[in-house]
């Protein structure tokens, strides 16, 4: 007999707790990163997913909005955009939804850049808006990071004349490395000198995980330049990586060039409740920048105190100098159960370690640790 949606809405609800694996879900290295990979049992830390899943308001927020799963999401995403808008004091008009903070930057690279407008985006970065370049045969310079993994803004500086768009990482993935704001609108300043005709795009999808003085946000200045957009994402703090929401900030008229380029509903009604659900859970946020810097500040002494050099970094993960080739040592942290990133070119002795849990770090810190001492 078909079951009533009243009737579905209790099973969910009753059954919820189930969904929190489902809604972190994993990133690119989730499915195929390793011949090794096994859901059972595996220590995650490659993705960089917040490991203790959405508040309990957003999972209960997605068992209410079943019962309008039959809905297209028009009202959703007027509703969404309006908080969005709320949680940064901009108006709706500066608002643009995506399917994570990807869609953000997808729309920028295939919008903003042409055959005879480059990519500037550093060596490594996010890899999202080089791999949209590759597809289109669109140029990327790529300027390396430097020896501390900090972007080189000089040298994407030097990169940016005739850019169509220069993508900022910050922090940075996957180095975790960040930028004090004064120097984000000092470089920002001198690629429009340089090249007053490109566009700065600022990934801002780590966020609220960063602790270094100084950091802020680019959000004013991308109200009053319309050739500045900030991107950012709840698949991070707030452990909504499976449900894909995130967004763009930018001035009016720039949000309307883009627009066009988005993909409609591709926002779903239950990510949409997750999300607004989200915008007000000013303490959860708080408890998972302290749980997040717990672990991670436990990571970063292990790895230091086994002589394996990672640098500070501002994210939720860490990257150290493993001395030794990245794909084969995660092969290897694979057959012990342990997922790690996978190789960063052009740092290919690096790894990037997602920080877990408290109990997960405890746990995978020995086998790494014992795996590069070995």
């Amino acid at each position: 007999m078909p079951q009533s949606r009243r009737a579905f809405l209790g099973t969910a609800v009753a059954g919820s707790a189930s969904l929190i694996p489902m809604l972190q879900a994993r990133g690119l290295e989730g499915g195929s990163w390793s011949p090794h990979f096994d859901t059972n049992g595996v220590i995650r830390l490659n993705s960089n997913e917040n490991p203790n899943g959405p508040a309990r308001a957003a999972v209960d927020a997605i068992t209410r909005a079943f019962v309008d799963a039959n809905r297209y999401t028009q009202s959703n995403d007027a509703a969404l955009r309006a908080a969005v808008a709320r949680r940064h004091g901009v108006k709706e008009e500066n608002v643009l939804l995506g399917a994570g903070s990807g869609e953000t930057l997808r729309i920028c690279s295939e919008a903003l850049t042409s055959s005879t407008a480059h990519l500037v985006a550093a060596a490594p970065t996010f890899e999202q808006p080089a791999a949209h370049m590759t597809r289109l045969g669109r140029e990327t310079k790529a300027p390396p990071v430097d020896s501390m993994l900090r972007l080189d803004l000089g040298a994407m500086v030097a990169a940016s004349p005739g850019a169509g768009l220069v993508f900022l990482c910050n922090p940075n993935n996957p180095t975790g490395s960040a930028y004090p704001l004064s120097d984000v609108l000092a470089f920002i300043q001198d690629v429009h000198r340089r090249s007053p005709n490109s566009f700065v795009l600022v990934d801002e999808a780590y966020f609220e995980y960063c602790d270094l003085a100084g950091y802020g946000t680019a959000i004013p200045a991308a109200l009053a330049d319309p050739r500045i957009i900030v991107a950012r994402t709840f698949s991070k703090v707030f452990g909504l990586a499976g449900m894909r929401v995130g967004y763009g900030i930018a001035h009016a008229d720039t949000i309307k060039r883009l627009e066009p380029w988005r993909l409609q509903n591709s926002v779903s009604a239950l990510s949409s409740a997750a999300a607004m659900a989200s915008c007000e859970l000013a303490g959860h946020v708080k408890e998972q920048q302290r749980l997040n810097n717990e672990a991670r500040a436990y990571a970063l002494k292990t790895l230091n105190d086994a002589g394996f050099k990672a640098l500070p970094t501002y994210t939720n993960f860490v990257m150290a100098d493993i001395r030794r080739d990245a794909k084969a040592f995660q092969d290897a942290c694979a057959k012990e159960g342990v997922a790690i990133g996978r190789p960063f070119p052009p740092l290919n002795t690096h790894a990037r370690i997602s920080i877990g849990t408290m109990d997960e770090m405890r746990r995978a810190l020995p086998v790494i640790t014992r795996l590069l001492t070995a």
